[in-house]
């Protein structure tokens, strides 16, 4: 099966446009979580199928809400491809979609506009850390800078943002299924087996000289301060 079934089986996820915020009164369902490997902080999530979405955001927010953002995935090696969805559903937002190919990992940008295959979102563009992006014989993991992620939308579709000083409800989905064509950023996969929409604090995601970090790690430095150490889960081989 390819993606015209997976956006009718992700039809759960459906919604308007706009991320659901709410006031600091319920218990998120993120943590903090502090990187060692990129001495990025997270907020941090791990589903029922123990994959893990992580996102870390720069400290000082701009009001119009346009900022670059961080997004980590960690996923056992036997799920097909695993997708974030910065809106908190999979139409009308930013979608984040990787899978392991080979050694690598890719992550491929896309958005879906209802019942047939989300094409790549020219919108938002991410670019992978080299530190914190590698495989191992358990687990595949990516980090990436999301340009485009924070803030979206046109004249047609309305415009939307994630405002950190209120808790917000992301989605992700996965697939067992591996995709069709692993080494191509535009393949196509089969329907989700899970979904879900856990609530994040990102206010605890929050980092100090967030691009300066970020320039540097995508040139595959060393986290800043001398910490090399990697998530259990995923070390490089």
């Amino acid at each position: 099966m390819h993606l015209p079934r997976l956006a009718t089986g992700l039809a759960g996820l459906l919604g308007i446009s706009k991320p659901a915020l709410t006031p600091r009164q319920f218990e998120p369902d993120s943590s903090v979580y502090i990187d060692a490997e990129t001495g990025l902080t997270f907020a941090s999530y791990t589903s029922d199928r123990s994959i893990i979405f992580r996102v870390a955001i720069p400290d000082v927010i701009p009001a119009d809400l346009v900022y670059d953002t961080v997004l980590q995935i960690v996923a056992p090696i036997t799920v097909g491809w695993a997708g974030f969805a910065w809106g908190g559903h999979m139409t009308y937002n930013p979608l984040g979609i990787a899978w392991a190919n080979g050694k690598e990992v890719v992550l491929s940008p896309r958005i879906a506009y209802g019942y047939y295959s989300p094409p790549t979102y020219t919108s938002s563009h991410y670019t992978l850390l080299k530190t914190g992006t590698h495989v191992n014989a358990t687990h595949f993991q990516v980090t990436a800078k999301c340009t485009g992620c924070s803030s979206w939308g046109d004249e047609s579709i309305g415009f939307s943002n994630i405002d950190p000083e209120y808790q917000t409800t992301l989605a992700y989905a996965y697939g067992d299924a591996k995709v069709d064509t692993p080494a191509d950023v535009q393949s196509t996969f089969g329907i989700h087996d899970s979904l879900g929409h856990p609530i994040y604090d990102l206010a605890v995601a929050k980092n100090k000289d967030f691009a300066k970090k970020v320039a540097a790690l995508v040139e595959g430095k060393p986290a800043s301060g001398g910490g090399s150490g990697e998530d259990e889960v995923c070390k490089e081989e």
